[in-house]
């Protein structure tokens, strides 16, 4: 972290996500203090803003940025901002580069080693799951970095199959590390942020909307070599992710599906248009053996339906936490299996990163069940706060809501 992080967080407080406007201050300041510093009249006379991002800039100050920095140096999370050396030379060369970069893990060195994105449709099939999972697992075993968006369907399939090949990967949020997306997938986060990193251009505590996701498809893309597409409807998000992917000259590449598959319409069409159709993660590892050392695997054929049936899906009753089975396969079995779970720690230990207030809440919701107006009346904390450490417990598994009756419980 560098002196001029605060700056890039309240730019992107100020003009917001997904925006060109970032190449241009960087292309006509020295510095992004030099803007903050240039003031009012000088960002109206640059005719690059808006009346509404010139009110923002105005009225945002530095406190908010200083307050997330504070919030993340608590919770162990790395901010990087454009202008650092760790931020990944591909995403920095999009039209539209996130200013910052809030991670919870180990992001891997994106420049140098090969990093191919996953996506697919949230309601995969069974056999939809199963080619995600083999192939990351497969490409995983040959060093490659797999990049994708932490959801339901394909997405869990391709992050489990690189967990279960001792692999690296990352996971790109398309909302703040600390809000509760997907809790059927906290332990999925959990195991990705320390074999890999979990990303997100918002800060902690920003919730999702119906635009963020979509923005986030770019991020995915830019920090790949190659987008792999796994089932994918007519409307598939994942078909946003290809359109970002070309727009920014990576390589396509497609599982084809059964052309009276709705949920292969989409991955059928990239394929009409160029894209190439795989079988093997060896389909995509022969395009880059120039350029990358990977190590020599063998195709995995199958792995187990109960493995590939605990990874929920849209439309799916939720599945019970079933631990993964050996892979069917010719070389020796992976030493390291998926865990449904975090391993278990004691409360006490888990409590010892928290805050004095942070174990004040927690400590008050253990004596009784306890609604978030209660604990929000607690004197000398602040609704951020507040909201940073019921997301933690909550993740932590030590407790959880009842919706019906907006109160949380100790577990």
């Amino acid at each position: 972290m560098n002196e001029n992080t605060k700056y890039w967080i309240w730019l992107q407080q100020s003009i917001g996500y997904a925006t060109s406007k970032v190449n241009a201050i960087r292309n006509f300041y020295h510095s992004v203090q030099d803007f903050y510093n240039g003031g009012e009249k000088e960002w109206w006379a640059s005719g690059i803003f808006s009346l509404k991002e010139l009110k923002s800039l105005y009225e945002n100050n530095l406190e908010e940025a200083e307050s997330i920095i504070d919030e993340c140096e608590r919770l162990h999370y790395q901010i990087i901002t454009i202008e650092d050396k760790e931020y990944p030379k591909n995403l920095k060369e999009i039209y539209d580069p996130p200013c910052v970069l809030y991670i919870n893990g180990r992001l891997p060195d994106t420049d140098n080693i090969l990093c191919i994105g996953v996506v697919g449709t949230r309601r995969a099939t069974l056999s939809g799951k199963k080619a995600a999972y083999l192939i990351s697992y497969d490409l995983a075993k040959a060093g490659v970095v797999i990049v994708s968006g932490g959801a339901l369907g394909i997405d869990s399939a391709a992050h489990n199959g690189v967990l279960e090949a001792d692999g690296k990967t990352i996971c790109v949020l398309g909302c703040g590390i600390n809000y509760q997306y997907l809790a059927i997938n906290s332990h999925l986060r959990y195991l990705i942020s320390r074999n890999g990193a979990i990303i997100s251009e918002y800060p902690p505590d920003v919730a999702a909307t119906k635009y963020s996701f979509p923005r986030r498809n770019r991020i995915i893309s830019a920090l790949s070599q190659g987008l792999l597409v796994v089932e994918a409807g007519e409307k598939s998000g994942a078909l946003i992710t290809a359109e970002a992917a070309q727009s920014q000259n990576r390589d396509i590449f497609v599982v084809p599906g059964d052309i009276h598959n709705r949920l292969a319409y989409g991955t059928n069409q990239l394929l009409c248009q160029g894209a190439k159709p795989i079988v093997s993660a060896l389909d995509i590892l022969e395009e880059y053996r120039y350029k990358y050392t990977l190590a020599e695997i063998s195709v995995t054929n199958d792995v187990e339906d109960s493995v590939i049936n605990s990874i929920p899906s849209i439309g799916e009753e939720k599945k019970r936490n079933q631990p993964s089975k050996p892979l069917k396969q010719n070389h020796n079995p992976p030493k390291q299996r998926v865990s449904s779970s975090p391993p278990i720690v004691p409360k006490e230990k888990l409590m010892s990163d928290f805050s004095q207030k942070g174990k004040e809440i927690y400590r008050m919701i253990c004596e009784k069940p306890t609604t978030l107006e209660d604990i929000m009346n607690i004197g000398g904390v602040n609704p951020s706060e507040v909201m940073s450490t019921i997301t933690k417990l909550e993740l932590l598994q030590l407790i959880e809501k009842d919706e019906a009756a907006g109160k949380y419980y100790a577990v």
